[in-house]
C-alpha cells in the first residue's frame, strides 16, 4: 500500500483496498482530478486498486513534476521528539535533496539549518512519505525520505526565521499528540505509525 496525500487527505494505492467513506477511482485519476476531488468536503480520501502496482505507481508519478526531499524525525537522551512549527503548523524539519546530495546527507542537513541541532546522528531509515501540492500553478509531487536521529547535544534551539520557522520544540509523546491536531496529514499518519520506533 502506497499513501499519496492530497489537502491532506490520503490517496491509497493498493492491491486490494476497499472502503465505504473513501472515493473509488476505477481508472488511475490524473492530478488535476485529484486536487479537484479532494477539494469537495464530502470526501475524506480516495482509492486505486491495481494488482500491478509498482507499475501503476511509476505511471502515476510520471504525470508530476517530483521533488525529493529529506528528513528527520530527531530524538534526544529524553525521548523527547524534535518539532517545528511552520506557517502556523507543527512539523518536522525537513528540505529538497540538493544535487550530488544523498537523502540522508540532505536530512541531517535540513534538521542542523532549520532547528540549530546539527550534533545529530541517523540510527534507522523510516517509511517515506508523499503529498502533493500547487507550486508556480504546477501540480508536484514529493517525496520525503525519513530518517530517525538521535541527538545528545545541548545546542540551543535556533529556528530558521527566513524558512518561516516560528518555533522549535523538544515534546513529549503526548505533547506530539497534541501538536498533531494542526499539523500535516502525511506527518499525522507517519507519526501514528513510527513515534514509539
Amino acid at each position: 500500500m502506497i499513501k499519496v496525500f492530497v489537502n491532506d487527505k490520503p490517496f491509497i494505492f493498493s492491491e486490494n483496498f476497499t472502503s465505504e467513506k473513501y472515493l473509488r477511482y476505477i481508472d488511475c485519476p490524473t492530478p488535476v482530478q485529484l486536487m479537484n476531488d479532494f477539494k469537495r468536503p464530502d470526501i475524506s480520501g480516495g482509492y486505486y486498486t491495481n494488482h500491478s502496482l509498482p507499475e501503476a505507481f511509476e505511471g502515476f508519478c510520471d504525470q508530476f513534476r517530483c521533488i525529493n526531499a529529506a528528513g528527520g524525525l530527531v530524538y534526544n537522551a529524553e525521548g523527547k521528539l524534535l518539532m517545528i512549527k511552520r506557517l502556523g503548523k507543527w512539523d518536522l524539519p525537513k528540505g529538497k535533496i540538493d544535487p550530488g546530495e544523498t537523502a540522508e546527507e540532505a536530512a541531517l542537513r535540513e534538521v542542523c539549518e532549520e532547528t540549530g541541532i546539527c550534533n545529530t546522528t541517523i540510527v534507522a531509515e523510516l517509511p517515506g512519505t508523499y503529498h502533493i501540492y500547487k507550486l508556480n500553478d504546477k501540480i508536484v509531487l514529493k517525496h520525503t525520505f525519513w530518517f530517525k536521529m538521535l541527538s545528545n547535544a545541548v545546542e540551543k534551539i535556533s529556528p530558521q526565521t527566513e524558512e518561516d520557522i516560528l518555533e522549535v520544540r523538544w515534546m513529549l509523546k503526548n505533547e506530539v499528540h497534541d501538536a498533531l491536531a494542526n499539523s500535516y496529514g502525511s506527518i499525522r499518519d507517519l507519526l501514528s505509525e513510527i513515534f514509539t520506533v
